[in-house]
């Protein structure tokens, strides 16, 4: 997801397990400045979704995430006490969906993967039955022709073996098909996956769109002529 097209896509832009990936890359790939109403958009959707969200129970892996982010983000500036914690809590919601899409995805993968091999086994059958068909068929067909007076037995014989042949070789291209429908689906869902969490860029650019953070020389807002500001700079607070 790229600056262009945020204004296009942002609408569906909802923090579940399902659009989390495409979310967070749009965050990662945001270059400031943005439009005000960009901004406004990103804030109304990650405030919504965190005050949604539940914090989970405190437990020793918990309570070391958070003391390690709580040093990420005093690092990086953030002194007031109701932004930091409201960056623990959106950085939690980010962790929470980041570890179901994880889940989700490598069961996908799996699902998949599995499928896969069963089609090859599948192809490896059906080509093995297409070629014991086939000998079949050539085998009862020169029993024929050698015959002045052959037998309806051995003419039906030849004839459901020819068929059998033309089935098995009908389902490889099924297979086929099959196959590259699944390999697709595949590489979609390792394309999509989102493996790690840059915390450090996290921080650093939803600080800023949440007005929490500012920095000299970097300008969060496209201004145009008519825009107030004022009530731009008060966006920060």
């Amino acid at each position: 997801m790229t600056i262009n097209n945020i204004n296009n896509n942002l609408a569906s832009h909802r923090l579940t397990v399902e659009t989390f990936p495409a979310f967070y890359r749009t965050i990662m790939a945001l270059r400031f400045p943005i439009d005000v109403a960009d901004v406004m958009e990103l804030r109304d959707i990650i405030n919504h979704s965190t005050d949604r969200f539940s914090l989970p129970p405190v437990t020793p892996d918990y309570r070391q995430f958070v003391n390690a982010l709580q040093g990420a983000i005093d690092s990086f500036g953030i002194e007031n006490k109701r932004h930091s914690e409201r960056l623990i809590k959106v950085f939690t919601m980010f962790r929470h969906l980041h570890y179901r899409h994880s889940i989700r995805s490598r069961d996908k993968e799996f699902e998949l993967r599995q499928l896969q091999s069963d089609n090859r086994l599948a192809y490896s059958r059906s080509m093995r039955y297409a070629m014991v068909s086939i000998l079949a068929a050539v085998t009862g067909s020169m029993a024929w022709l050698s015959l002045t007076e052959p037998g309806w037995g051995l003419k039906g014989a030849v004839i459901f073996f020819s068929y059998l042949s033309l089935d098995y070789f009908h389902s490889l291209g099924t297979l086929e098909r099959e196959l590259k429908i699944i390999t697709r689906e595949l590489n979609a869902v390792l394309r999509e996956r989102v493996n790690s969490l840059n915390w450090k860029t996290m921080i650093h650019k939803l600080s800023l769109i949440l007005g929490f953070k500012r920095i000299e020389g970097i300008n969060v807002f496209l201004m145009n002529n008519s825009a107030d500001f004022g009530d731009a700079e008060r966006m920060y607070h």
